[in-house]
């Protein structure tokens, strides 16, 4: 049951929820959150009708990605608005600890900023979330 009305995002063709859900929190931002209940909350927006999604490679260091990816997988790709971010490119990095940038337990990755064009290009591409799909990239200054 869709509890949250959708509104059109201008000059786009794009129709928000009304309420999005934020992903930091399910790639453990300040506590440390199993795969299950990441699962069970995206699973719980979607029956609240919540349909607008927020995420970035740089939460939980591409964990927050991955985790919403796989739940958006089976669903139609005309039923949800998935804004993410470019510019923190996410390399390789086995020294990365729990704690490091307030991320519980974050992935070994380490963040590389570079807003250049092929930064940005290569951050597009390297999404689980962005490949091959329509997404919708809001920039505040």
């Amino acid at each position: 049951m869709n509890k949250f009305p959708s509104r059109p995002l201008a000059r786009t063709g794009l129709q928000l929820s009304t309420l999005g859900l934020g992903a930091a929190a399910l790639a453990g931002l300040y506590d440390a959150v199993d795969g299950a209940t990441a699962e069970a909350t995206l699973q719980a927006a979607w029956d609240a009708g919540l349909r607008f999604i927020d995420t970035a490679p740089f939460y939980g260091y591409t964990r927050s990605e991955g985790r919403v990816g796989a739940f958006l997988s089976g669903r139609p790709r005309d039923s949800y608005v998935l804004s993410t971010k470019v510019g923190r490119l996410m390399v390789p990095d086995d020294s990365v600890r729990p704690g490091t940038d307030g991320w519980a337990d974050p992935l070994p990755f380490r963040p590389v900023f570079d807003y250049s064009h092929d930064g940005v290009m290569r951050s597009f591409e390297a999404s689980p979330t962005a490949s091959s799909r329509r997404v919708c990239n809001f920039w505040f200054p």
